[in-house]
């Protein structure tokens, strides 16, 4: 069996999906295609099976993915999970892919500002609560490390998570008067 990727290589942009995926090798090669606005990343699928995904960024086309692109490298937002074929499943984090299946033995998450955290929990409201990606946006970070940041605020007693249906959504511990 081949080696999963654990890398996304980002190897340019295209006008068409085909341009894209005539760039593509190896698991894990990846290319934006864009015409005007962003319409997708073109991925070899990274557990090697050789299939080509197709995730897309513009949502006149249907369910859309976030694309953030800092300091010259890439994350998705949410997950790529395929329903069918290979069944991969995983996260792509500062060019990083972490694995959420068979995979997850040898992840590496990537480096992590802990001096997002005081923004991130000045940012929660005490009367609701709310998901990472609406804090990543108010912020402008990406929605991996807002969640991150937001698991260590909960771990250290500082912010909340919500229970049930509420489940992955924060919110800020209300002060007692």
């Amino acid at each position: 069996m081949t080696m999963p990727a654990r890398k996304v290589h980002l190897l340019g942009n295209a006008s068409y999906r085909d341009e894209a995926e005539a760039m593509l090798a190896a698991p894990g090669d990846a290319a934006l295609v864009e015409r005007g606005v962003l319409r997708s990343l073109v991925l070899r699928c990274p557990d090697g099976c050789g299939e080509t995904l197709v995730v897309n960024f513009d949502p006149r086309a249907g369910k859309a993915w976030r694309l953030y692109q800092r300091r010259g490298a890439v994350s998705v937002y949410p997950s790529v999970w395929l329903d069918g074929g290979c069944e991969s499943h995983f996260i792509i984090w500062k060019d990083r892919i972490l694995w959420c299946d068979v995979f997850e033995e040898g992840n590496e998450e990537p480096d992590y500002d802990p001096a997002i955290e005081p923004l991130v929990l000045d940012a929660l409201p005490a009367d609701r609560f709310v998901d990472p990606a609406t804090i990543a946006q108010e912020l402008d970070l990406i929605v991996w490390d807002a969640g991150k940041a937001l698991r260590r605020l909960v771990a250290r007693g500082d912010a909340r998570e919500g229970v049930g249906s509420l489940k992955g959504t924060f919110g800020r511990i209300p002060q007692d008067v």
